[in-house]
């Protein structure tokens, strides 16, 4: 009995310090707004200069090729989705990156809450913020923009798979920091996620447009789960598409979890036999 209730006082605080962490990357985000607003006005500018270029693929309608299938706007709809996931995710890996670099790592293990899930904790934090703080941004830029406006329900199903997929995100990057264990430095293996994450993503465009047998590859990979099934609400909304990549998202996330647990005990074995 008094193991049990040691064990669920244990679980709570795990929870409660996971709990802080998120309100401390919350709250330093809000804090430091300026960054914020750099951030949402730099999203802007790179939406209006996309949906400029995608505008005028989209209006040739070039015969024998994939553009006259484009949607007039809902392309503009799709890139906004994607840049608000990619722009709101949290550069957990670098904080990583530094602790064990410079031999950081060591203290926090000592201690009695979990180095690992504070920082994802706290990384989730900032991304909530940016998503919040980017995605009025983004309601702002479509309401003075002019163009036609999805229903309502689209952004109820990009919403929340938008937020699944930054979730998905945050997990890709702390995958990449923990390659520090390894490779010291971990922007080769951070260039080399960002473009798996703009080609299996389709953070530029969806990936519904490759060939067959490229678009189901892509499908089968945590990079569609994390950009391309949240930004599709925007041009075919639908609750089965929507059920679905609710679904792939969620084992997405469990298998990254996974993932990420094997490579965190591998580096403190690491740590462990050899040191940093």
């Amino acid at each position: 009995m008094r193991s049990t209730t040691l064990t669920a006082r244990a679980d709570f605080g795990t929870l409660g310090a996971a709990a802080s962490g998120f309100a401390l990357g919350f709250k330093r985000n809000l804090a430091n707004w300026p960054v914020l607003v750099g951030r949402c006005l730099f999203y802007v500018v790179a939406l209006v200069v996309l949906s400029a270029l995608w505008d005028k693929v989209a209006s040739e309608r070039l015969p024998g090729t994939l553009a006259r299938l484009l949607p007039v706007d809902g392309l503009t709809l799709y890139i906004g989705v994607t840049e608000w996931i990619t722009l709101s995710v949290a550069s957990i890996h670098l904080r990583l990156e530094d602790d064990l670099r410079y031999g950081m790592l060591e203290p926090h293990l000592l201690r009695p809450k979990s180095y690992l899930l504070q920082k994802i904790a706290e990384a989730f934090g900032d991304t909530a913020a940016r998503l919040l703080g980017i995605g009025v941004a983004a309601l702002l830029a479509l309401a003075v923009s002019g163009r036609a406006v999805p229903p309502a329900i689209a952004f109820l199903y990009a919403g929340v798979l938008g937020i699944f997929g930054a979730v998905i995100g945050v997990l890709l990057l702390t995958l990449v920091g923990l390659t520090g264990f390894w490779v010291r430095r971990v922007f080769p293996p951070y260039i080399l996620m960002q473009k798996a994450m703009f080609l299996l993503g389709g953070l530029f465009a969806p990936i519904s447009l490759y060939p067959g047998w490229f678009f189901r590859f892509a499908l089968l990979t945590p990079f569609a789960a994390n950009l391309f099934v949240a930004a599709n609400q925007m041009i075919a909304p639908s609750a089965i598409g929507f059920g679905e990549g609710l679904l792939l998202q969620l084992l997405w996330i469990v298998l990254l979890s996974a993932a990420i647990a094997a490579i965190w005990r591998a580096g403190l074995a690491k740590i462990l036999r050899e040191g940093l």
